[in-house]
């Protein structure tokens, strides 16, 4: 993500002098990975005496700020602390700092701060809690009306590839990433690798700009998240 204004408000949260990154995708932000954030999350909630929200529907997408010295803060500015999840929001933000398995971020080989996501569903701890227990685990994939391959030709419906000549290799390939909001609509596009070729690159952006219709966003615990897509773009010239 990505994640840009968010990042700019998390810097001047921390302070003016702390640059802050995304957690690098190959990297673990939490000793032993997410499953053992989720068993220590139960284990400080229980060793803290927190009490289970009331609302049993409380979900907070949870952006984490791992610091250079391997402890962290949640994300917490004034205009979301009276939020409709405030109780997920207060026991995050107790349990965060409490945790012992901070790792912070090695970008160019140094300690960065960095942001990590991490999905919280009180419901899903306490007396309910289950061995093994990792939200990601029941992430619910976003789908375009009639699938994937159904965006695909969408896509590709809206491209003229006629007049291109892909000199020697005979295709030509574009990486595009983007997001599902939780709204079902598509943010954060961007190209990840070019085909070679700009006007086909740009093509296929403005092809996907133009797709009207919504996708079924995906879900954890039934909650709406945002989630990032990685799609090839191939064409072959014959």
């Amino acid at each position: 993500m990505k994640l840009l204004y968010l990042l700019l408000f998390i810097s001047s949260f921390l302070n003016s002098q702390t640059k802050v990154d995304i957690f690098p995708n190959d990297q673990h932000s939490y000793l032993g990975g997410r499953t053992n954030f989720y068993k220590d999350f139960q284990k400080v909630l229980l060793e803290k005496k927190l009490k289970p929200c009331a609302n049993k529907n409380e979900f907070l997408s949870a952006y984490v700020v791992v610091l250079e010295n391997d402890t962290a803060v949640l994300y917490d500015p004034e205009k979301l602390q009276k939020s409709e999840n405030q109780c997920a929001r207060e026991l995050t933000k107790e349990v965060v700092k409490n945790m012992p398995g901070w790792v912070s971020a090695k970008i160019d080989g140094n300690n960065k701060a960095a942001v990590a996501q991490y999905y919280i569903y009180p419901d899903a701890f306490f007396d309910n809690f289950k061995t093994g227990y990792n939200a990601e685990d029941l992430i619910v994939l976003p789908t375009f009306p009639g699938g994937i391959n159904s965006f695909r030709n969408e896509v590709l419906k809206r491209t003229d590839v006629d007049n291109f000549y892909v000199k020697s290799k005979g295709k030509a390939t574009v990486v595009i990433t983007f997001s599902i909001n939780t709204g079902g609509e598509v943010e954060n596009l961007k190209l990840e690798n070019s085909s070679g070729l700009k006007e086909y690159d740009d093509m296929i952006l403005e092809s996907i700009t133009s797709i009207k219709k919504k996708w079924k966003p995906a879900t954890v615990h039934g909650n709406p998240i945002k989630y990032s897509f990685r799609l090839p773009f191939t064409f072959f010239d014959i």
